[in-house]
């Protein structure tokens, strides 16, 4: 959180915590000062809606295509036309990491901003590099892997046996009758022909690795391949049910998860396995889709603060300041005294966009340890 200016007229007490704020930065360690050159500062915004959220949300999208051509300027100025013409929007949102809210004006439906945003640098290089790649044919073309869509390879596991691409493996049926529609279109079953039985079949499939299933990540258009092995558990306690190991292969990292399906009373296994992929199906739709900066950003966090107002009128009119902010959720006056209130702010986002915010509704800040002090301007 910046330190800002205090005034000489304050309390010893208030200068001796800010000296203690000062101490607290000076030991940050230099690279969290640093200027990160995946980010863009200082990106203006003005749109209208037909209500205020509307026209946020627009202008949201409007910030990260001016920050994506921004960004793209400065760091390949040369090729950088090219660049903004091959990307969509859909796929700029893919790569920002998050966003901060400097300032923020709410006038009816009309909204105004200055934001910064911050990009996956993993995801913007290999735009730079296909560019270079382009203008020099010698340099193979580097594969970027963008995709939202994931492939799943369906096996079946009885007893020590696996099936993958044979004819009665029930558990790929399903997936290509009903499972896939249930994706929005996000999963892509294979379609076992030669190509794919030379890639992986089911004597390597448990071993199998984003570079042994190179080839199948282009020829499918896929970002993700998982490993879908199900098996029926008939002594599963309650009753008999289908275990299945979910096996994202990325070409970064791999990570497993598990699901249990209970048969019910009036299933067939065929039924549970049409029920168990369709499920599945949703839930691989639900993590391409969903925004991890924006399930961060709404999640919500409280911090303690102090600031000198002493008189229920002073404390009104501050609390009705504050939450004209939107990452500002509530305020819950927990003590007043003579010289002090004391509150507990619930807010969004992080704790410097917190700060900011703050500071625009007029107050100077200062850090005690995990809660802030907060004096009038």
């Amino acid at each position: 959180m910046p330190l800002f200016r205090i005034s000489l007229h304050y309390s010893y007490k208030t200068a001796l915590l800010a000296s203690f704020l000062l101490l607290l930065l000076l030991s940050k360690p230099a690279s969290v000062f640093a200027a990160d050159s995946y980010s863009v500062d200082n990106v203006v915004v003005d749109t209208e809606g037909e209500d205020p959220n509307q026209a946020k949300t627009k202008a949201l999208a409007q910030g990260e295509v001016d920050s994506f051509k921004q960004l793209i300027e400065r760091l390949n100025p040369a090729k950088a036309t090219d660049i903004i013409a091959k990307v969509p929007p859909a796929q700029i949102s893919t790569m920002i990491r998050g966003y901060e809210i400097i300032e923020e004006k709410i006038t009816g439906a009309h909204y105004h901003a200055m934001l910064k945003y911050n990009y996956d640098q993993e995801k913007i290089q290999p735009l730079l590099e296909a560019q270079t790649n382009a203008a020099n044919p010698s340099q193979p073309a580097a594969e970027t892997h963008a995709s939202k869509a994931v492939l799943v390879l369906p096996v079946y596991r009885e007893g020590s046996k696996l099936k993958l691409w044979q004819d009665d493996n029930k558990w790929r049926t399903s997936w290509y009758e009903s499972a896939l529609e249930s994706s929005g279109g996000m999963a892509v079953a294979p379609l076992g022909d030669i190509d794919d039985r030379v890639d992986v079949d089911d004597t390597n499939v448990e071993t199998a690795t984003a570079k042994s299933l190179s080839r199948m990540y282009g020829r499918y258009g896929v970002g993700e391949i998982y490993v879908l092995t199900a098996y029926f558990n008939q002594k599963a306690d309650p009753k008999p049910a289908l275990e299945v190991t979910l096996h994202r292969i990325t070409p970064t990292k791999e990570d497993t998860t598990h699901m249990d399906f209970t048969i019910r009373s009036t299933e067939t296994l065929d039924d549970l396995m049409v029920r168990a992929s369709g499920e599945i199906a949703r839930y691989l739709q639900k993590l391409q889709t969903i925004n991890p900066n924006k399930i961060e950003f709404e999640r919500l966090k409280d911090i303690n603060a102090r600031v000198n107002v002493s008189t229920i009128t002073e404390w009104e009119a501050l609390r009705k300041r504050l939450l004209t902010h939107g990452n500002i959720v509530s305020i819950k006056l927990t003590s007043i005294s003579f010289y002090e209130t004391s509150m507990v702010i619930t807010f969004k986002g992080t704790p410097d966009m917190l700060g900011k915010t703050l500071v625009a509704s007029g107050l100077r800040v200062m850090q005690d340890g995990d809660s802030l002090v907060l004096a009038l301007k």
